[in-house]
């Protein structure tokens, strides 16, 4: 797991999500497409109403990371 703050660009150790049952719901959906056969190089942005704020989702596999940007490469294999 890698957990990065992108307004410090750091990684993070903790985190806390408070969502409401709707936004649950979107996640749960989100991971279910993500974990799902052939569901490659995918990611998803579940946003609050306003979308004033918002949470990216993908997953990685440390043998394969030529999709991923230089800063989320070094985030994986790093995590700094």
């Amino acid at each position: 797991m890698r957990i990065l703050d992108e307004l410090t660009n750091k990684s993070v150790n903790n985190l806390t999500l408070l969502l409401e049952k709707s936004e649950a719901i979107q996640l749960i959906g989100y991971l279910e497409a993500l974990v799902s056969e052939g569901a490659q190089n995918e990611h998803y942005h579940l946003n609050d109403a306003g979308y004033s704020k918002e949470i990216t989702i993908t997953l990685y596999d440390v043998s394969n990371l030529g999709n991923f940007s230089d800063r989320y490469k070094s985030l994986i294999t790093n995590d700094v």
